[in-house]
């Protein structure tokens, strides 16, 4: 409602049977924040009240205003009656969504399973009825990937595994996740989640032997090195850590023209 407009349906005089002096003389309203009188003298038909505002409405903060207005003839002693108005406040889609938390963070292993449940994005609009109705969306786009790695219900905030993850290739995701409301103008807000991927065990150590030598003599004295090793493992920590050994050979098992 505009400041200085009349209210609609607001604005009929009271009756009064008597005539002349005796008649509607004025009109009062109650104290209040919001509303104030004002009067128009229509002649035969005497004067009628306009409800005004004064000030701006905040549905959200009182969404019904009691009002009492007082008519008061013009007779000695004067006489008076009331009546008692509610004016209730419409909603207009003048608030966001507002998130929970700006930002969300969770940990989930490289090895879960799609549908993996991660965590539930919340907000909230302090508007009615569809202005308060949320719809949440994905705002980023996993570049270089075939699908997106994590999928949102719209309508519940959920967000899960939606495909496979590798921590090897990928150890933290950052997601952009839009909460808008479904008024005629759209109003909408953005928060942030920060998806870490936990390495798990999944990668076996890599070997690479170079030999120094095709043949060993077999006067070769101990410590004699014959080739070089290095191991590689994908993972990370402790699931990286490599402990190399050597197989115990049976000489049995070996015959005398057998490469060593």
């Amino acid at each position: 409602a505009v400041v200085g407009g009349t209210v609609k349906g607001a604005s009929r005089g009271a009756q009064d049977l008597d005539v002349g002096p005796n008649s509607i003389n004025s009109y009062k309203i109650n104290h209040n924040q919001y509303f104030a009188l004002e009067t128009e003298d229509f002649g035969e038909e005497g004067k009628v009240p306009f409800l005004v505002l004064q000030r701006p409405l905040d549905r959200e903060h009182t969404a019904r205003h009691t009002l009492i207005i007082t008519a008061i003839d013009g007779g000695k002693p004067p006489k008076s009656g009331i009546l008692n108005i509610t004016v209730i406040i419409s909603d207009v889609n003048d608030n966001p969504p507002v998130c929970d938390k700006q930002k969300y963070t969770v940990t989930v292993k490289e090895n879960a399973p799609t549908g993996t449940y991660l965590l539930t994005v919340n907000a909230s609009d302090s508007d009615e009825g569809v202005n308060s109705e949320i719809e949440y969306s994905l705002r980023s786009k996993f570049r270089g990937l075939v699908s997106d790695p994590f999928a949102l219900n719209s309508k519940t905030g959920k967000v899960t595994v939606n495909g496979n993850l590798d921590y090897e290739e990928k150890q933290v995701y950052e997601i952009n996740v839009m909460a808008a409301d479904k008024g005629a103008v759209s109003l909408s807000s953005n928060c942030k989640v920060i998806i870490r991927v936990e390495d798990v065990n999944d990668n076996q150590p890599d070997i690479d032997i170079t030999s120094l030598s095709s043949q060993i003599a077999e006067d070769a004295p101990p410590g004699t090195v014959v080739a070089l090793m290095g191991v590689t493992d994908r993972d990370s920590g402790v699931n990286g850590q490599v402990l190399c050994s050597v197989i115990k050979v049976d000489v049995k098992d070996v015959n005398d023209n057998s490469p060593v």
